[in-house]
């Protein structure tokens, strides 16, 4: 007889949600309002899950204020009232705004601290890889978490390159190890893993995991995510990361629906109690996705060169978006192919946050002027010097020739003693008060000098308005009637209770 599995040892899964954060990036680039979020957000709590993934770092408040014109603290809040029975859990990072200026220590622990207090979040997970570097931020970014009373998660991030074998992921492994997490997620970014990759590459690490809880977290790129979560259920995962359609599959997580189909045909039990409410949860969103316009999620086809361009299932769909603003929609390939060269040039450096970011931000400046690094961004001048990494982010790998255009650049010599007084900001304590001092907001809310800080002003804070409601089921009887007017798919709907009838129609 075979080696029995796992699944049919232990025979048990969890499950966990990334709905409103990760699914929402990687299907509606961002776009997921507090409407929507209020819509769905009890139905999640009620389903049984592990824990829900919130949209709580300060990316995601730039792009709230910014772009969708909300207040994410007012938003923080829907979490907290509507999600009391699932532990709630966010990224915690070494600064507000990965993207930007680094802080002091002081201004991210007060940040985190009205983030687990405004959401009241159970749990931090952070990203342990992308710079090879814990021990520049794992020393002092932990006990932030730890003495909010929070669980820490490192994300152990998949990416295939010469470099990232078994071993590298069993030593990184150990090294997180160190500082005692109460669980590992294996983030898969970009859904790169396959069948070979995961049988080798889960063991390696469940072997220095030493039964620390193992999350699987991967995307639908390469379309082997549900042979992936399939596989890793028989070796034994812990848990598993799931979205409600219409925000699964594509670019996204494997569905919670198909997943629980899976388990069940393994023979393994799960925790969803309530699926009635996951499927209320699926008609509002899907509901929500045709009154607005959104993509629904549906299995992609196999593209091989995900592989090449390795970019994650979060950043696609927001390099889509802004491919079109553009006015270059129609040049995506072209783009791909120059993230490609790009990789290559840099040294094969991990591709998740940040330099996903700047790849695709740099190939598409690329293709835009037509001459490759005819404009160089600051963020490759950065990566050059050493700001975003070093092993990981390929700095010794770099082509020599690339490096030297990027550190013979104009902007080379400032952002260099940027980062210098960057380091030295990220070593020191700071003083919040004094912030507040200059900004003259010593008697403002703590609520509301972070975010004029996170915004650097109240210039796109004063243009926030009021949040945008949507039909749940629960609402009085014209707001009914006011939603289904719009849609012009719905002709006649007759309602009826005890001896109460009524007949809606319109042309």
């Amino acid at each position: 007889m075979g080696k029995e599995s796992k699944a049919t040892t232990e025979n048990k899964i969890t499950f966990t949600d990334v709905t409103l954060r990760d699914g929402a990036q990687s299907m509606w680039a961002m776009k997921m309002t507090h409407g929507m979020i209020d819509a769905v957000a009890a139905e999640l709590d009620d389903a049984g899950y592990d824990s829900i993934e919130l949209p709580m770092n300060a990316v995601n408040f730039k792009f709230q204020v910014r772009f969708l014109q909300e207040d994410p603290w007012q938003i923080a809040r829907v979490f907290k009232e509507k999600i009391t029975k699932t532990k709630k859990s966010a990224v915690i990072m070494d600064c507000l705004d990965l993207l930007g200026e680094s802080e002091a220590r002081s201004v991210v622990r007060l940040y985190y601290e009205l983030a687990a207090r405004s959401a009241g979040l159970g749990r931090f997970f952070t990203l342990a890889n992308t710079r090879n570097e814990l021990d520049r931020y794992f020393p002092w970014l932990i006990p932030i978490a730890r003495n909010l009373g929070m669980e820490i998660m490192p994300a152990v991030c998949y990416y295939p390159s010469p470099r990232t074998t078994d071993a590298y992921y069993a030593n990184l492994t150990k090294k997180i190890m160190a500082y005692k997490p109460d669980a590992i997620m294996l983030k898969d970014a970009g859904g790169l893993l396959t069948l070979d990759r995961i049988r080798t590459l889960l063991p390696a690490i469940q072997k220095e995991a030493k039964g620390v809880p193992i999350e699987l977290h991967t995307h639908g790129m390469s379309t082997f995510q549900g042979l992936v979560v399939v596989e890793a259920m028989k070796l034994g995962i812990d848990r598993v990361h799931t979205c409600v359609p219409p925000l699964a599959s594509g670019s996204s997580h494997v569905s919670i629906f198909n997943a629980m189909h899976n388990a069940k045909v393994l023979r393994m039990s799960h925790n969803i109690t309530n699926i009635e409410a996951l499927k209320l949860a699926e008609e509002r969103l899907n509901r929500i996705a045709k009154l607005e316009n959104l993509p629904l999620g549906a299995p992609l086809e196999y593209d091989h060169g995900i592989y090449s361009h390795q970019i994650p299932g979060g950043v696609i769909s927001n390099l889509r978006s802004q491919l079109a603003q553009l006015g270059i929609g129609h040049k995506l390939d072209e783009v791909l192919d120059e993230v490609v060269r790009i990789i290559e040039d840099l040294g094969h450096p991990i591709m998740i946050t940040p330099a996903s970011q700047f790849i695709v931000s740099q190939a598409a400046v690329n293709v835009a002027t037509g001459e490759r690094y005819k404009e160089v961004l600051d963020c490759m001048i950065e990566t050059a010097l050493g700001v975003w990494g070093w092993e990981d982010a390929g700095v010794p790998w770099m082509k020599p020739e690339i490096k030297d255009r990027f550190l013979s650049h104009p902007n080379a010599k400032p952002l260099g003693e940027k980062y210098k007084r960057r380091q030295e900001m990220e070593a020191e304590e700071g003083n919040v008060n004094k912030l507040r001092s200059s900004y003259g907001m010593t008697n403002a809310s703590d609520e509301d000098f972070m975010l004029y800080h996170i915004m650097r002003g109240d210039s796109e804070i004063k243009k926030i308005k009021p949040p945008k409601s949507y039909y749940t089921g629960k609402e009085p009887l014209m707001l009914l009637l006011h939603e289904l007017s719009k849609d012009r798919d719905i002709s006649r709907l007759q309602m009826q209770k005890g001896s109460s009838f009524f007949d809606f129609r319109q042309k």
